[in-house]
């Protein structure tokens, strides 16, 4: 019971500490210029301070720092907390003066290799497939690729209100669960900070007159903290079993970023433009052409995101990891199948309206 308590302690205070210090670094934030200017490719109005991500960080840090279990367990989180803090720093730097794709992604191998050489590393696939241990070089190739790749996808998801966070929100709870089967008690207590600090976070984010983004430096930050810990979790599921609900699960919750993010980048790619070349073609612009509000399109991905998770859980568990995985895709096919078919009649809609203006 002692534990139970000890841990709304923490997610209390993560959400207190976020309300506190956001009002001080918005302020600063105004004060240096570190806001989220419009454009053409936005779809806010106004600068908007983007201190999210370090406020979030932030809080969940001291709020960590009052639990027994994470004390005890410190050096387990240096990986986690090490390569957030750098990618925080960068995602400051980013948000303030553009720092070229081709330095971010180079920082972020830098981390990946951080990762594996911390014995941090995927050296099964679990048996996707039919493949379960692979070599090291394969297992160093695939380390790197999966981190860099999962760090980047989550950063695109940051374009509407709500998103980023209430799929970390997500991800998050759905990890906790499975620490604490995994009995993995330090990682569910740094689990559940973080998500107070962003339930904190969207009281300002869904804010008309106070509000704040993400920014890189969180959307950066929530990526990497969930691959890496979804590693953790996967190399302790091999130790002492829940192999199935782990692997299910950590599917699950990557799945939409890092599908929608390959999706765009092959639409791109094969239209004749660079794979990071801006666009609206993510999955949130589609969902927002259907003529919803930034809220409830974050709403209707979140809850995606919870079908997508609940179909890996039920193929996982009880058929297929193989099978889960062709589910997965062919699920996600059919939604951004329907979304883009939706924003063609859009865009052929406006057009037909234009030639009747002629």
């Amino acid at each position: 019971m002692g534990q139970y308590f000890d841990l709304m302690i923490v997610f209390l205070m993560a959400i207190v500490l976020v309300l506190i210090i956001m009002p001080v670094f918005r302020s600063l934030a105004i004060r240096f210029g570190l806001v989220d200017k419009p454009n053409a490719r936005k779809v806010h109005y106004t600068p908007v301070p983007l201190v999210g991500g370090a406020t979030v960080f932030v809080a969940s840090l001291i709020a960590i720092l009052i639990n027994t279990e994470v004390i005890s367990n410190f050096s387990s989180l240096y990986p986690l907390l090490v390569g957030a803090a750098i990618l925080l720093l960068v995602g400051i730097i980013d948000d303030r003066i553009d720092v070229r794709a081709i330095y971010k992604l180079a920082i972020q191998l830098a981390l990946a290799y951080y990762v594996f050489a911390s014995d941090i590393r995927i050296d099964s696939l679990y048996g996707v497939f039919g493949i379960y241990e692979i070599p090291e070089f394969l297992q160093f190739f695939l380390t790197l690729v999966v981190v860099a790749g999962v760090v980047n996808a989550f950063n695109l998801t940051d374009g509407i209100d709500g998103l980023a966070a209430g799929l970390a929100i997500f991800g998050f709870i759905a990890f906790s669960v499975i620490a604490l089967l995994l009995n993995q008690l330090y990682l569910m207590v740094f689990f559940v900070a973080i998500t107070g600090a962003l339930l904190g976070f969207l009281r300002f984010n869904l804010s008309k007159h106070k509000k704040v983004f993400m920014g890189d430096a969180g959307s950066l930050v929530l990526g990497y903290i969930l691959v890496v810990s979804a590693i953790m979790l996967l190399q302790q599921a091999q130790l002492i079993g829940y192999m199935r609900y782990t692997l299910a699960t950590v599917l699950g919750i990557l799945a939409l970023p890092v599908i929608d993010a390959l999706r765009v980048f092959r639409r791109r790619i094969k239209t004749g433009y660079s794979p990071f070349r801006p666009d609206k073609t993510h999955l949130h612009h589609l969902i927002l052409n259907f003529g919803v509000n930034h809220k409830f399109a974050s709403a209707i991905i979140v809850s995606i995101a919870i079908l997508i998770l609940a179909l890996a859980l039920v193929f996982g568990s009880y058929f297929s990891i193989t099978l889960s995985v062709i589910v997965i895709l062919v699920a996600f096919g059919m939604i951004s199948g329907f979304s883009q078919l939706n924003n063609q009649m859009t865009i052929w809609h406006g057009k037909v309206e234009e030639l009747e203006k002629q």
